[in-house]
């Protein structure tokens, strides 16, 4: 069986189950903002009950209620909206639109919640480490919050915690929503072109890797590694001070890009600066900052640019980061065929592949972003489009893809906000031409040469080994094949209900039986057992209450 089928088996509804108290308060936030009509689509059996209470729908816009939904749920569905609102390549615009406005409205913990969770991740004692300690949060977001300190040796620093329970607790919610988004793939017609468990997987996966303060000083490092421009820079972080739920780094003075403070000067270098940066960060290293928007970036006071919160950063290998210049450059031709013989030599398709509708998708973009080679605001965009075209025509790309388009427009943003003369595309043609030279480089074309005719020695090494083992698989018997079989999703959820009524049933005859011998026992008994009696009674009444229930499903079910 298809195991992509497993999310909605009996143990993810009994790791809802678990949760329940907390699935009880989602369904209440949801009506209360008027999405009754979708859990009623979840479970139809449900949806005139749902109707008798639901309340009037607000008198707002869907995507407005979306984001309000959001803020009432708390942090992890904050930072889930913050995190799939960069994804123009799944969500309509006017829903990114209002996932912007979460980035900043996260209300911070008090400090004797956050204060045992900094005491049990330090190394030592809290007055061996700090002279000072403001426990006023500087800043406050889904998974933690930043105090400023200063150490024992004079050095000022940004001590960020996490907020206490925020892992356990975001399990729990991903638990839910996995099996609430399940339900909607499989009952709402209109979402089964999406492969909404997929997605979620993904955003769940980049959730919880921010929740690790570690990987992201590790991130922080790197980048200071890395970087050879002085006019750039990461917080250093204090490695033998910090673990994975609470990061000690230099404290950054500075003010954010858009302060009136900044001169006009300055803005303009440094946008320059940030912009470089970005695309040397992209087709240079294939490390970057995936989330560079104004919250996020300080202009110190000796003019350098300074990026935060490594959190999220994106990865790109040599291969990907070739395969984007080659799209750019295509691109750039308007040449529909050439994009889809790139996408097709670097994807691994999952299905068939109709070519010459991918190319005709491919074609209108192009269409649309005609003036590619001069509109600075394109890049960003045509990535996206690019991304939404090659997931729907089975040429799914790696998440790095979608954070590198985020990365690009958030920049464009945070650039255009220092300098309304911000080019976005002088970088990105800059920083091709450097990839380009690189690739051509003689030492690179012979390096790759050698390393791919050894690649494929090694194969053809191991491929009598490989026939080998085939044919003695096949020899003993324990050759197997695998089928995957697709849409019997609706057949086994009958079959484990119909499986539960049966058990249920002979629950309450066992009951029955029980409670009969016990009754009979009292009354042989002339009364010394008075307490089967009891016994007997309370038996006959739960296996009255399961009957009833059992009738109730059993009837009405079959009204859905």
């Amino acid at each position: 069986m298809n195991s992509g089928q497993e999310t909605s088996s009996p143990l993810r509804t009994l790791s809802v189950l678990r949760n329940s108290a907390r699935a009880k308060e989602i369904v209440v936030v949801l009506l209360r903002n008027g999405f009754a009509s979708l859990l009623g689509q979840i479970d139809r059996r449900q949806h005139s009950f749902l109707k008798k209470i639901l309340p009037k729908s607000k008198k707002i816009s869907l995507w407005q209620r979306i984001r309000e939904t959001c803020e009432e749920l708390g942090p992890t569905f904050v930072k889930f909206a913050q995190i799939i609102g960069t994804r123009e390549d799944i969500i309509p615009a006017p829903l990114v639109a209002e996932f912007k406005r979460l980035r900043d409205r996260v209300a911070p913990c008090a400090w004797e919640d956050i204060e045992p969770v900094l005491i049990g991740e330090l190394p030592r004692a809290f007055d061996e480490i700090f002279s000072e300690f403001d426990k006023t949060p500087v800043a406050a977001g889904s998974v933690g919050q930043v105090y400023k300190a200063k150490l024992k040796d004079g050095n000022c620093v940004a001590v960020k915690v996490r907020r206490p329970g925020s892992g356990k607790s975001m399990r729990a919610d991903f638990q839910i929503l996995e099996w609430i988004v399940q339900q909607a793939a499989e009952r709402i017609p209109e979402l089964a072109s999406y492969d909404l468990p997929g997605i979620l997987e993904e955003i769940r996966d980049g959730v919880m890797r921010e929740t690790d303060f570690a990987l992201e000083a590790t991130n922080s490092q790197h980048f200071n590694s890395l970087n050879d421009d002085s006019e750039i820079f990461a917080p250093r972080v204090f490695r033998d001070l910090s673990s994975s739920r609470v990061m000690i780094s230099e404290w950054v003075d500075g003010v954010r890009p858009g302060d009136p403070s900044i001169s006009a000067e300055t803005a303009k270098r440094l946008s320059i600066a940030g912009g470089k940066s970005i695309f040397r960060q992209i087709f240079k290293f294939g490390f970057f900052h995936a989330d560079p928007h104004t919250g996020n970036v300080l202009i110190s006071p000796d003019g350098r640019l300074c990026f935060l919160d490594w959190g999220c950063a994106g990865t790109l290998s040599r291969e990907m980061r070739y395969f984007l210049a080659d799209i750019f450059s295509a691109v750039s031709e308007m040449n529909a065929e050439k994009v889809l013989q790139i996408a097709l030599c670097a994807i691994p398709p999952r299905e068939r592949v109709e070519k010459e509708k991918l190319e005709s998708e491919i074609a209108i973009i192009l269409r649309r972003y005609a003036d590619f080679a001069t509109n600075s605001k394109a890049v960003g965009h045509i990535i996206f489009d690019m991304l939404r075209v090659f997931a729907k025509n089975n040429l799914p790309l790696p998440r790095d893809y979608a954070l590198l388009a985020k990365s690009i427009l958030v920049m464009e943003e945070t650039g255009a906000t220092l300098s309304p003369e911000f080019d976005l595309k002088t970088f990105a043609a800059q920083a091709l031409r450097e990839l380009y030279v690189e690739r051509r480089m003689p030492q690179k074309i012979v390096r790759g040469t050698i390393w791919a005719a050894a690649r494929s020695m090694a194969y053809i090494r191991e491929l009598p080994d490989s026939v080998q083992r085939i044919l003695w698989k096949i020899e003993s018997g324990d050759a197997r094949a695998k089928i995957e079989l697709e849409g019997l999703s609706a057949t086994r959820q009958t079959l484990d209900r119909s499986a539960n009524r049966v058990a249920l049933a002979l629950i309450i005859s066992a009951l029955l039986v029980a409670s009969a011998l016990l009754a009979c026992a009292s009354a042989l008994s002339n009364g010394n057992l008075a307490f089967a009696k009891h016994l007997g009674i309370s038996g006959f009444v739960v296996a009255a209450i399961l009957s009833l229930w059992l009738f109730g499903t059993i009837v009405f079910g079959k009204r859905k």
